[in-house]
């Protein structure tokens, strides 16, 4: 049996034609595409042929422009994949990450994704966890963080007076022009 598009209104069919001229998602060109080819009475194969997708796919496309009309164009995303973290879990990290460092007894002053990451698996909050989870969900409750910086230090109590004395044992040499 051969299925083909109910027949389009006036307007369906304008619709349809700038969705697939000017479209911006891909989706909805490719779906208004299919639907036009339908209406112009090309059978499920040749469509198939024509746009390299699968007949089964074209008839669903089909079956639901006929019974919602355009609403059908655009496609329906799902959720995706369910939490990995409980709430607890997260607001348990997002407490962790308010909290500095050294009160959590750790010997830096700020986090970092990885320090973070670090005192969260220690403490047991979750077994595992990624630096971009971290990422994620430290963003989710606007909370921004910095890379951390480091630089070099002495415990040398001269350090100051013998950073500054390299400065004037290198001598400077004056430009002849030639």
């Amino acid at each position: 049996m051969t299925i083909f598009v109910r027949d389009l209104t006036q307007e369906e069919g304008n619709r349809l034609k700038r969705i697939a001229r000017k479209g911006a998602d891909p989706v909805q060109v490719r779906r208004a595409l299919l639907i036009l080819a339908s209406a112009q009475k090309m059978k499920v194969p040749e469509i198939s042929r024509l746009y390299h997708i699968s007949g089964e796919h074209i008839r669903h496309t089909i079956h639901r422009f006929n019974q919602e009309g355009l609403p059908s164009l655009k496609p329906k995303y799902c959720g995706g994949r369910p939490p990995t973290f409980t709430p607890e879990e997260r607001s348990e990290i997002i407490e962790l990450a308010q909290i500095p460092p050294k009160v959590a007894g750790y010997p830096f002053t700020n986090w970092s994704l990885s320090k973070l990451k670090q005192a969260v698996e220690e403490r047991k909050i979750v077994s595992s966890i990624s630096i971009e989870t971290l990422r994620v969900i430290l963003g989710e409750a606007k909370i921004t963080y910095q890379n951390t910086k480091t630089w070099k230090d002495s415990n040398d109590p001269d350090f100051a007076s013998k950073k500054n004395e390299s400065k004037t044992s290198t001598r400077t040499h004056q430009w002849s022009g030639v």
